[in-house]
């Protein structure tokens, strides 16, 4: 079996395994400079039914004398927020068999992930410390500054797989499940657990989130996805193979791919979207009109504030998981410093079993 190069924050290998942020990699291309202040754009609301109301990073790097290349505009996608290191997120509509879905991609070299738990699910969530809690963690998470929110999987009771934060297991792993996985500085990775190469070597995940089975595997949909036994997916209401429906993905350059429809689609048709998304390995996010939810700000958020680039029809505003907590997981994309030489990272999982927060530092001197 041939193997991908290793690539920035979620790169992947056909057997499912997509791998991190390799050091090594990073540490060539680190730079001595890099400040500037994050440009923004126009306040309006992008493909959402509700406006948003207005209110008031991340791999280790070196120092040489190398310039680094920023993140650049792609065509066909549209910048939501840069800062001087490049693109944080942007997004599209990609359109498959007639179905529109919003696509929101977090930056791999510039974005930084972590999940939190909802308030009433899992049901352990009540042990879990605020960085990962039902709320944004503004404290911490403001200081790095938000770019995006979205959704998680499915609820505790659907069996879907497993769940684990800050030290703290809050349901069973179980092997052969997609999880995507977060370490301490925030990058991800994809993959089946359990596997030969997942968790990729020297990977130390601080969150872990499956949910069933691969939907897209070597920038294909699964053999599972176009299975006709479409209620492996998740029970649907009215019991119907096509519903709304949520993925993540990663693709070939390691950025990781939000896409969503409130549109009813099959699996098959999610994961058709997800790699006309660029996604080359995915997984199914929550499905049914009430917990598709996206967002994404035109200038990273210190504090709560417009989430503009939506979800259409979306039932709703993604400002849900700025304030008062939210019944269900999510997770939150923030900014890494302008500077190439310094990163946000939290503590680490020094061993399971008990809890530990994980709130953000910076790491490395900014310039």
């Amino acid at each position: 079996m041939t193997t991908r190069p290793p690539v920035l924050r979620g790169g992947s290998t056909p057997g499912l395994v997509v791998a991190v942020v390799v050091v090594a990699v990073i540490l060539a291309l680190a730079v001595a400079g890099g400040g500037g202040s994050v440009t923004s754009s126009p306040t309006t609301t992008i493909g959402a039914s509700v406006v948003a109301p207005s209110s008031t990073t991340s791999t280790p790097l070196g120092s040489t004398t190398t310039t680094v290349v920023p993140s650049r505009p792609q065509p066909g996608w549209t910048v939501a927020s840069r800062s001087a290191r490049g693109v944080l997120v942007d997004f599209r509509m990609v359109t498959v068999g007639g179905v529109a879905f919003r696509a929101v991609r977090l930056r791999a070299r510039t974005t930084l992930l972590r999940w939190h738990v909802g308030s009433t699910d899992p049901s352990a969530a009540s042990q879990v410390p605020a960085d990962a809690g039902p709320v944004v963690d503004w404290p911490t998470e403001g200081r790095a500054g938000v770019v995006a929110v979205f959704n998680g999987a499915f609820k505790q009771a659907a069996h879907a797989g497993g769940s684990a934060v800050d030290g703290l297991t809050l349901v069973p792993l179980e092997r052969g499940l997609m999880t995507v996985a977060l370490d301490a500085a925030g990058h991800w990775a994809m993959g089946v657990w359990g596997s030969a190469n997942f968790p990729p070597r020297g990977f130390r995940p601080i969150a872990l989130r499956q949910n069933l089975v691969a939907l897209v595997s070597g920038g294909r949909p699964t053999a599972a996805a176009a299975s006709p036994q479409w209620e492996q997916w998740g029970s649907t209401i009215g019991n119907v193979p096509a519903i709304a429906r949520s993925g993540l993905g990663v693709d070939g350059a390691g950025n990781l791919v939000y896409v969503a429809t409130m549109t009813p689609v099959t699996p098959l048709r999610l994961a058709q979207a997800l790699v006309a998304a660029g996604a080359i390995t995915g997984m199914e996010l929550d499905i049914n009109p009430f917990w598709p939810i996206v967002g994404a700000s035109f200038t990273p958020l210190h504090s709560a504030g417009p989430l503009p680039v939506q979800l259409p029809r979306s039932m709703h505003d993604p400002t849900i998981y700025e304030v008062g907590g939210w019944t269900r997981d999510f997770f939150v994309a923030l900014a890494e410093p302008a500077s190439w030489t310094c990163h946000w990272s939290s503590p680490g999982v020094r061993a399971t079993g008990r809890v530990q927060p994980q709130p953000l530092r910076l790491v490395g001197r900014c310039r």
